[in-house]
């Protein structure tokens, strides 16, 4: 075996991905090798080397050096996402019952239900100063109300949601964010603005905790005992602040697919005749009924094409990182156990050697088979994927249904800005115009 290939520095890999936050990371691939050497560890967009990180259970057991200084940087970030062994273990076992197809199932009318009351107050002609705020909201009350079994007209859950929402929004915007690929000594430029940052934080989690404490005691008094994620976690026996954490951990990774409802509205307003074909073959196939569930989607052709290609175009994370639990051949280089393996999925998702003319979004593609299906990993796979995948498919469909049969939204927005980060978002607001949809 030989030594895995030399990549860039810090500071020319971020030159590449600033440049162009999506094209970039295919750039460093296709310049550096699908496999290369980056600060002491592997980042990677080879299928065979990433199926290995991500299904031997081996490279499963411990969680990435990089994630755990997060969680310890960041108040409110620990999370089921950042832990391993027995504690990983014992929040999925808490936390699961919300995310069981049987149980996400159940929601589709709840769901349905909650997306219409949010679009009540949105009227043709309106124009939106920032799609994604908007769907933000919608996500939000959707949550609310099936992942945490909150009343959405009760003050505290207003309160709670408020917070919560605020915290996931000052952590994406910020200029202060770890979130890069690697470190470089520009990032001492940061540590007084992130010192500020962590204050602010650290009174918000403070915040949430006083709010949590007083959602659950106005439940045990009531009685509640309904599987949401407020009862799952107190019978679990976690402490209040652990509690709290979680909550606030569970609503971050949830407000990723209101991330990915809103790219897939900028395409659909880039292509009006995709939103065409949605709505009419969901019309068809829903006939009389006012939504669809996840029973639907393999009648949905077009709309599961579409939300695929959503999904591939812009995933929620443009790399993970893993550590090895054993040493592991990347090709004809060896990469010791106990090393840092960052899993380059925008990369993978836009190469041209796993896909036809990749930066094309065309969800036409997903009507053949793939080249190389192993490219195509939105909600990982193995021991350690999404949990929430379930829940996300069907909030993305619902959402995308209950739109279309109101409105036709149009982007006002010119190129849409993405920031350069492991996690992405916009870089400004989303401005969109509703028209009624006739």
């Amino acid at each position: 075996m030989t030594s895995i290939a030399k990549g860039p520095s810090a500071r020319d890999a971020k030159r590449l991905i600033h440049a162009n936050p999506q094209q970039g990371w295919v750039d460093l691939v296709l310049k550096y090798g699908n496999s290369f050497g980056y600060q002491g560890g592997l980042a990677t967009c080879d299928p065979e080397v990433i199926q290995t990180m991500l299904m031997q259970r081996s490279h499963t057991q411990h969680r990435s050096e990089g994630y755990k200084l997060m969680s310890r940087l960041i108040p409110g970030a620990p999370g089921v996402l950042f832990m391993e062994g027995e504690e990983w273990h014992k929040h999925v076992q808490a936390v699961m019952p919300v995310f069981t197809k049987s149980t996400v199932d159940s929601y589709a009318g709840r769901m349905h239900e909650t997306v219409v009351s949010c679009l009540a107050d949105w009227k043709p002609g309106d124009r939106l100063p920032d799609l994604f705020e908007s769907i933000t909201q919608v996500g939000l009350q959707v949550v609310l109300r099936i992942g945490y079994g909150l009343e959405l007209s009760d003050p505290l859950t207003q309160q709670f949601g408020e917070i919560l929402m605020t915290y996931k929004r000052q952590t994406m915007t910020t200029r202060a964010r770890l979130d890069e690929f690697g470190f470089s000594i520009d990032q001492l430029r940061i540590i007084p603005a992130f010192l500020r940052e962590r204050y602010e934080l650290k009174k918000r989690i403070q915040g949430l905790n006083q709010v949590v404490s007083q959602i659950m005691q106005q439940r045990q008094q009531a009685g509640s005992k309904g599987q949401d994620w407020f009862n799952l976690l107190n019978k679990a026996g976690f402490s209040l602040p652990q509690i709290t954490d979680e909550l606030n951990h569970i609503y971050g990774a949830f407000n990723a697919i209101d991330y990915v409802i809103t790219c897939g509205l900028v395409e659909l307003s880039r292509r009006p005749e995709w939103a065409a074909r949605i709505r009419n073959e969901l019309n068809q196939v829903l006939e009389h009924r006012l939504y669809p569930t996840r029973a639907d989607l393999a009648h949905l052709p077009d709309t599961t094409n579409f939300m695929k290609e959503v999904f591939r175009y812009y995933p929620v994370a443009a790399a993970v990182l893993r550590r090895t639990g054993e040493p592991l051949a990347a090709g004809k280089a060896y990469l010791p156990k106990n090393r840092e393996v960052m899993i380059l999925i925008q990369a993978l998702h836009f190469h041209p050697d796993f896909w036809d003319n990749p930066a094309s979004f065309d969800p036409d593609r997903w009507s053949h088979p793939l080249r190389e299906p192993r490219a195509y990993i939105p909600f990982l796979t193995g021991p350690r994927q999404c949990i929430g995948r379930h829940l996300a498919e069907l909030h993305f469909v619902i959402t995308l249904n209950a739109l279309l049969q109101r409105f036709n939204v149009r982007v006002l927005s010119g190129n849409l800005s993405i920031l350069p980060y492991l996690i992405p978002r916009f870089a400004g607001p989303v401005a969109a115009q509703l028209t009624a949809h006739t």
